[in-house]
């Protein structure tokens, strides 16, 4: 149900994406990232996510990264940049992959997020840059928990859910 509405998104927008990675389109501005990011993708399936997050909660492996007006995902992809942001799987956030793909996708999210002292300064730069009201534990979990949690849910063969959503 959700990885078909990732698919679709993902294909709409991929002249926006390589707009932005050519530095045509800024995350900083809010039209950019709704454009591109869709963030009310799941907004029709937000009862399955809370549901599906429930389950999870306890035993992991699970994360969640919020701030107000803004996206974490889009402030993430702004701070990490194209090449890096699009070595992650999905769609800005957005993804549903088994435990095959889970194991699969790890070396190209830890690349992603392999930022020396000086890379991650900048990062957590640009990061509020978009995001002008995360908040520094929100941030950590971003650049600190995405790895771990990732390499937990393949150790223990498990798939994972990712949701850019938008509470109601």
């Amino acid at each position: 149900m959700l990885a078909p509405l990732i698919e679709r998104q993902a294909a709409a927008a991929k002249g926006a994406f390589g707009r932005w990675q050519r530095g045509d389109l800024d995350l900083r501005n809010v039209r950019h990232q709704d454009g591109l990011a869709a963030p009310d993708l799941f907004d029709d399936h937000l009862d399955l996510l809370y549901e599906v997050w429930g389950a999870h909660e306890k035993s992991g492996p699970f994360l969640v990264s919020s701030c107000r007006k803004g996206y974490p995902t889009v402030g993430l992809a702004h701070a990490l940049g194209p090449r890096r942001f699009a070595a992650l799987p999905g769609w800005f956030g957005n993804f549903v992959l088994d435990p095959e793909q889970v194991r699969a996708t790890l070396p190209g999210v830890e690349a992603a997020f392999a930022l020396d002292p000086a890379q991650q300064a900048i990062a957590e730069q640009r990061l509020h840059e978009v995001l002008e009201e995360v908040t520094a534990e929100d941030a950590a979990v971003l650049f600190d928990e995405v790895v771990p949690t990732w390499r937990r849910a393949a150790d223990l063969d498990w798939g994972l859910i990712g949701a850019q959503a938008t509470p109601t």
